[in-house]
């Protein structure tokens, strides 16, 4: 079946099946209201005439009686007595026979008796029926006057509304069908623009998958080799970062031992201006050795003076003079000699102490040097460990990516089925 006569066949059931709800809802409400008015008009029409009955019943004989008496659309009228006998029929033929009798209908001339008016429903002949009748007085005597009708009669109007609301019911769904086919095909037309863009787009979505899908495989493959070189990387750098806590380790014990170093020649230093200060009191001790040589030399020259004096041993003092003066110019020589081995070794003191005071000023620059390299390897060593945390980072992200590319892959072979298996609905849609 067609796309567009399947459109058109649902449009129309549906539409149809809603003006068909809205019909018979409109029509029942409508009946309901007609069938009370019609009973109402009915019943209301039998006692007006049995009201001009009751007045003269030569009324029978009027040209207004005759005509509404002798319409089939009226149905047929009738006069019972007291007794139940026809006095006056429609079809002239009944006038004189007993209606309970004859027309076995025993129970609608109780009713009619006990009611005096109304309406009274009933099946004669296998056929619906309803009598309307009401009483009236006349010459002393009691009479009742009866309309019958059969539901098709009575309600003929109502029928042929039903029909002609029918049939335009019908005219209305062939209608509705030829409205429902015109927009099915521009559905169609329409519906089959758009499953040709569908089968564009998805010939055109799956053309791009499979030329992406090659690409996410090569994506993957460096991915696989990023990852294999970032875990080299890190596993280098993991190593350097030991390596570098093992360098630091050493520099520190280095750093440790130069500056004992420096502390030892610091002491040597106060040991030198130490010396130093030995020497100078050594030199003191010279001068008071030449002092006393000097003295000496005096005693002697005294001495060598005394002895050209009478009554003493000359050449006893003489001797002791002798070796006095000997002594003396010993010492002096001595004095003399010590005090230039003394000036010499001060000399070399004070250049020894002024050149460690220059190296304990170089020192003390290259300690802070040392103190400065070893914040820089400290430094060094917490960017190291940066590097070395960044590049874990990047492997557990390389993990991740490559996790990615999979799932994307997946999701991409995915969407080409999808796409693959909506390129066939559509060939279906457009056959």
């Amino acid at each position: 079946m067609k796309v567009n006569l399947k459109y058109s066949l649902i449009i129309t059931l549906v539409f149809g099946l809603s003006f068909i709800s809205f019909f018979f809802i409109v029509y029942e409400y409508y009946k309901n209201l007609t069938v009370d008015f019609i009973m109402k008009s009915y019943e209301n029409n039998v006692i007006k005439l049995s009201e001009l009955l009751s007045k003269s019943m030569a009324s029978l004989e009027s040209d207004f009686f005759s005509k509404k008496f002798i319409d089939e659309k009226n149905g047929y009228y009738y006069i019972l007595d007291e007794n139940g006998n026809v006095i006056y029929h429609t079809d002239l033929s009944k006038i004189g026979i007993n209606a309970v009798e004859d027309t076995k209908l025993p129970e609608l001339y109780k009713y009619i008796k006990e009611n005096k008016s109304g309406i009274y429903k009933y099946v004669y002949e296998n056929e619906k029926r309803f009598v309307a009748f009401s009483s009236f007085e006349f010459n002393n005597s009691t009479y009742y006057l009866a309309n019958a009708i059969t539901e098709k009669q009575l309600f003929y109007d109502i029928n042929k509304v039903k029909m002609f609301s029918v049939i335009l019911l019908v005219i209305m769904m062939v209608f509705l069908f030829f409205i429902s086919y015109v927009i099915g095909k521009l559905i169609e037309k329409e519906f089959k623009k758009q499953i040709g863009t569908i089968k564009e787009f998805s010939t055109n979505v799956s053309s791009y998958i499979a030329e992406n899908s090659s690409a996410s495989s090569e994506i993957g493959a460096v991915a696989q080799n990023t990852q294999k070189n970032v875990q080299k990387l890190d596993e280098l750098i993991q190593n350097f970062s030991s390596s570098i806590e093992e360098g630091r380790s050493e520099l520190d014990l280095t750093l440790s031992n130069m500056k004992e170093f420096f502390y030892d020649i610091q002491n040597m230093n106060e040991k030198t201006l130490e010396i130093s200060n030995f020497i100078n009191k050594l030199s003191d001790l010279n001068d008071k050795i030449k002092d006393i040589s000097d003295t000496v030399s005096i005693l002697s020259i005294n001495s060598s003076i005394e002895t050209s004096k009478e009554n003493l041993d000359r050449e006893g003092i003489s001797k002791i003079a002798e070796l006095i003066n000997e002594l003396a110019s010993e010492s002096r020589e001595t004095s003399k000699n010590s005090e230039k081995i003394l000036k010499e070794i001060e000399k070399n003191i004070t250049t020894n102490v002024l050149l460690s005071e220059k190296t304990s000023k170089e020192l003390n620059k290259i300690e802070k040097s040392l103190d400065s390299v070893s914040e820089i390897v400290r430094d060094f060593e917490h960017t190291v460990q940066s590097l070395s945390n960044f590049s874990h980072s990047t492997k557990i992200s390389m993990n991740e990516v490559l996790s990615g590319i999979n799932q994307m892959s997946e999701a991409l072979i995915e969407i080409k089925n999808s796409m693959d298996k909506l390129l066939e609905i559509a060939k279906k849609f457009e056959k």
